[in-house]
């Protein structure tokens, strides 16, 4: 398997595991003072996800282009049902295409930008990003005095200079 498909799995498990340990009642919940919850973030994490591979089919992603499900994001079940799939996608799935274009528009005043990418970087932007989500996630966990799995919201990066440290 190509790491960068198998970190791309990895991560995902990492979110299957926790999925599968907190109620649907903790996943749609919002902190006080907080607009988001746990849910919102994994819908976040798996439309990036879904447009993925449906830009590699295309040759071009365009991460702007979310469907914001709501069900991702209010029904637990369904999100862990979402993540497994793309976990097996990353398993089963060879795409041998290089070049691609993505676009995300920072700034709604101007016209989406349109730049060049390859499998690799987004294959790379896709662990940052969960990642980077995962992080946010774990707070709210730990907020509620849940428990996340070790290593849930560090970087592979980070989790290998831990290990070298020792």
């Amino acid at each position: 398997m190509n790491p960068l498909f198998a970190e791309n799995c990895q991560i995902l498990e990492q979110g299957i595991y926790l999925l599968e340990s907190i109620s649907n009642d903790r996943y749609t919940q919002k902190q006080q003072n907080m607009d988001a919850s746990i849910g919102g973030h994994f819908r976040h994490i798996l439309e990036h996800y879904e447009l993925f591979w449906e830009g590699l089919k295309l040759g071009h992603i365009d991460y702007d282009k979310r469907k914001r499900n709501p069900e991702l994001e209010t029904n637990r079940l369904f999100a862990l049902e979402s993540m497994m799939g793309y976990a097996s996608k990353f398993q089963e799935e060879t795409f041998y295409l290089e070049s691609l274009t993505i676009s995300q528009n920072y700034n709604p005043k101007n016209p989406i930008p349109i730049i060049k990418s390859n499998l690799a970087r987004e294959l790379m932007f896709l662990v940052s990003h969960t990642v980077h989500h995962y992080a946010i996630i774990s707070i709210l966990v730990k907020l509620d005095g849940g428990v996340v799995p070790e290593g849930f919201g560090f970087s592979p990066a980070t989790l290998f200079a831990k290990i070298t440290e020792s």
